[in-house]
């Protein structure tokens, strides 16, 4: 008795051009799937609605609409199929539909100008990206404002360090101390759960004083080994409304025996300030104290050129978003090069996130990018793990 073999896999063509189609198909006969070729959204629709399908090849413009809009059906209706675009529109508009559909969660293989090279195709559709992981962990319930005030209050609530690495010597210049909530027998509680509730539920400046009094011990116990490390500790705008802040911070690190240039604060403008005021003389009291000031996640939510122009900030962290794609995306590349080129011009030190890769990491060095932090150097770590990992790292630069 024969096995009875599997069901070939399916690919969808959707294209206006008669011709077009034909090419895709024919180019794609070697690869043994089961395709399906049509001329508009709308027969494209009803052969989704009977199919599951593997891989899609999608042209951008059909006629009078826009192929893109596809996406918006395909989203919640089964199926992980791997995304082709092909298209005779400029690279500017290949490339923000590549990650518009990225960002939507799709398997996006790649984009091929028209007329479709047919190796091109047949090696997008022979190695697609992997399909989506299934998440078979439960997320935890979102906390209560009790159980945030409990957590701080007993110091549940404790902050990991990630490295900072010079891209020039590969030394170890600093950390971020990012907050972790770990929990006995139960999922880790992210902080894209927990800080948001501090912030509304007037629970920030107290979460933010104890990740910095924590990350200062931290800090002032590992200077005796490696006296150059600071500690970066990020700082809620809603925290920049409160003119004793400076004096504060000023006061924790005289408690912890350390000096100014211990500490950076960063600053995320993921909320809108309230009172620029405020804020404008609170950090530019921070600096006058010799602390100094990152702009986190530049490029991203509230930061801008204003900013820098209105407040003093010494540091400049390029976000991870553009970071990451800037060996694979000449756009994301283009934002990164010209913002080193402008921070270096304001005499502002630059930190790039999200460096993943020791190719990433030469480019970044190469253009001037002066300290990187990612996956690549060594993710968030407790205080302890933190000291092996420095020593290790000086033994293998002695």
């Amino acid at each position: 008795m024969n096995a009875q073999l599997p069901p070939p896999k399916r690919l969808l063509v959707v294209d206006d051009e008669r011709i077009q189609r034909m090419i895709v198909v024919r180019s794609v006969a070697p690869l043994g799937f089961a395709v399906d070729a049509v001329g508009s959204l709308e027969d494209a629709a009803l052969h989704l609605r009977e199919y599951r399908y593997d891989a899609i090849v999608l042209d951008l413009s059909l006629g009078e609409t826009e192929g893109i809009s596809l996406l918006q059906r395909l989203r919640g209706g089964g199926g992980d199929p791997a995304l082709i675009f092909i298209s005779r529109l400029d690279e500017r508009v290949l490339a923000a539909s590549l990650r518009l559909a990225a960002s939507m969660g799709f398997r996006v293989a790649g984009a091929l100008r028209k007329p479709a090279s047919p190796s091109a195709l047949r090696a997008m559709l022979s190695d697609p990206p992997p399909p989506k992981a299934q998440r078979f962990n439960v997320d935890p319930p979102p906390p209560t404002r009790e159980d945030l005030m409990e957590a701080i209050a007993t110091g549940l609530i404790t902050p990991h360090f990630q490295p900072k690495v010079s891209l020039r010597d590969r030394r170890a210049v600093g950390v971020e101390a990012l907050a972790r909530w770990p929990r006995v027998q139960e999922p880790r509680m992210p902080p894209d759960m927990f800080v948001p509730l501090a912030e509304q539920t007037g629970l920030i400046a107290p979460l933010t004083f104890r990740i910095m009094r924590a990350s200062l011990e931290a800090c002032a116990r590992w200077r005796a080994f490696h006296p150059e490390c600071r500690v970066a500790v990020n700082l809620s705008p809603l925290v920049l409304a409160d003119p004793e802040l400076p004096d504060q911070v000023e006061q924790l690190l005289m408690e912890t025996g350390l000096g100014p240039g211990a500490l950076i604060a960063e600053i995320t403008e993921s909320t809108v300030i309230a009172d620029p005021v405020v804020a404008a003389e609170v950090l530019t009291r921070l600096r006058i104290k010799g602390i100094d000031l990152s702009i986190d996640d530049f490029g991203t939510g509230h930061s801008s050129l204003l900013a820098l122009l209105r407040l003093p900030f010494s540091e400049l962290k390029i976000d991870r978003s553009f970071v990451s794609q800037c060996d694979t995306d000449p756009e994301a590349w283009k934002i990164v090069r010209a913002t080193v080129s402008m921070a270096r011009e304001l005499g502002l030190r630059v930190v790039a996130e999200g460096v993943e890769t020791e190719a990433v990491a030469q480019r970044l060095g190469d253009i001037g990018c002066d300290i990187g932090q990612g996956w690549l150097f060594g993710r968030a770590m407790a205080e302890e793990d933190l000291l092996v990992w420095l020593t290790e790292a000086e033994m293998v630069l002695a």
